[in-house]
């Protein structure tokens, strides 16, 4: 698993988070209403698309925060 990600520490999620998804694992295992699960997991498609775009536009941000512009700064306000 990965642990750093430019140079962010990826952290382990909570025990009380882990326990909660497990809980509602085992849920989603147990019932029997295939419709209902169907719908579920057809949200988490498309609400984990969200997040995808969401995650990609935040790092698009941040590469550009981080790399792009201090060298454009650097190049701006050299004197010598």
């Amino acid at each position: 698993m990965i642990k750093k990600f430019l140079n962010i520490d990826i952290e382990k999620a909570p025990p009380e988070m882990e326990l909660e998804v497990e809980l509602q694992c085992r849920q989603i295992m147990e019932s029997d209403d295939i419709d209902n699960i169907k719908r579920y997991c057809t949200h988490l498609v498309r609400y984990k698309l969200k997040q995808d775009m969401f995650l990609s536009s935040i790092l698009n941000h941040f590469v550009e925060l981080e790399f792009v512009k201090p060298k454009r700064r650097k190049k701006r306000f050299k004197l010598f």
